[in-house]
């Protein structure tokens, strides 16, 4: 596609393209994996603090409050020589 990137250590593909669809079912899958690690992490660290305080978490006010998943490419759209 000669597109040029300023970082040899980037990658670029087309959305549209074999490539581009497989990177972002990929993107997907990882981000399912890293949402559920994440809740699993969650889960068992109030439950050890339950356990060492003999608290529920819910008494000890263990709530989460920022889930945020990162290294996730978004779709954009950017004018480029007035065309979009």
């Amino acid at each position: 596609d000669n597109i040029v990137l300023n970082d040899k250590q980037l990658a670029c593909a087309r959305i549209h393209s074999e490539e581009g669809q497989n990177y972002l079912k990929g993107m997907a899958c990882a981000a399912n994996y890293a949402f559920a690690n994440r809740s699993s992490m969650t889960f068992l660290a109030r439950q050890a603090f339950s356990k060492i305080f003999k608290q529920t978490p819910d008494d000890l006010d263990m709530h989460v409050i920022y889930d945020v998943s990162h290294n996730v490419a978004k779709i954009e759209e950017h004018m480029v020589d007035g065309k979009l």
